[in-house]
């Protein structure tokens, strides 16, 4: 629908137009405008295409925030989609949801590695557990769906923490009080940015004995249609399960692997 079109219903509908909101199609074009090519896009962008006053455009993007559907980067002074939009679509998507695509996929995973694996995704500072497939004689490990673990002393939270802008990160943990498990912890901002850095341009992270110390894990992003890393998988287990050398090339492959099947299930196309 056109910009005349919606002008035409504001100033005298007609029929069965005067059901029309114009402010909401406003926003449903809004969102539609952020792709794979433009995850983010600046005020003056959204309003130029839009064709709306950057008044307009701003009221529609602060109620679109408010909200949760997008989310604006202060630093860049850009906006993206928020994880309200991603929720929508995990609940639609041919009748599935996020865990009904994942799970399969990851009790493929463990029985192909001997591992245990997960799903998660990331919540303030947290990682939340929101799928466990439980490898086979292994059940010292107390990690549960619903468990929450601190992002930054996990190798699974830090695979997304790496893909965050970096302004959010900073954002995200200005004032927060670090909590050390093992030497290998970021113990501050500084040395957790440090990490990230290193951890982005990586397909996967590996880690040994990082949060746990006699547990080995692989973990890699899982990405929405627009490139956006929104959760993430990992396949764990004793560091006497793997010789490392094996962990980090076999199992390694396999994970990401598995988190590339569920990003195209969630329409993501690299």
């Amino acid at each position: 629908m056109t910009q005349d079109t919606i002008q035409t219903h504001e100033d005298g509908p007609t029929g069965e137009d005067r059901y029309i909101v114009p402010g909401l199609l406003r926003g449903l074009a809004i969102l539609e405008s952020f792709t794979k090519d433009h995850p983010e896009r600046s005020l003056a962008v959204i309003a130029r295409e839009a064709g709306l006053p950057r008044a307009t455009a701003f009221r529609l993007l602060h109620t679109l925030e408010t909200a949760g559907y997008v989310e604006r980067n202060a630093a860049r002074r850009t906006f993206r989609l928020g994880n309200r939009v991603l929720r929508l679509g995990y609940n639609t998507l041919s009748g599935r949801g996020l865990v009904d695509i994942a799970t399969p996929v990851l009790e493929r995973l463990r029985d192909a590695t001997g591992c245990t694996t997960h799903l998660v995704v990331l919540a303030g500072t947290d990682v939340v557990y929101v799928v466990r497939c439980p490898g086979p004689g292994w059940t010292s490990n107390a990690v549960g769906v619903g468990t929450r673990l601190p992002a930054h002393a996990t190798v699974i939270g830090r695979a997304l923490l790496a893909h965050m802008p970096l302004a959010d990160v900073v954002r995200l943990y200005d004032g927060y009080a670090f909590s050390t498990y093992t030497d290998a912890t970021p113990g501050d901002l500084g040395a957790l940015v440090a990490q990230l850095e290193v951890d982005r341009p990586q397909r996967s992270l590996a880690s040994w004995g990082y949060f746990e110390p006699d547990v080995a894990s692989i973990a890699a992003p899982i990405r929405n249609r627009v490139g956006i890393a929104e959760a993430a998988v990992n396949a764990i287990c004793p560091l006497s399960a793997y010789d490392r050398a094996e962990l980090e090339d076999v199992v390694r492959i396999r994970v990401e692997a598995a988190a590339a099947e569920i990003s195209a299930a969630l329409g993501y196309q690299p």
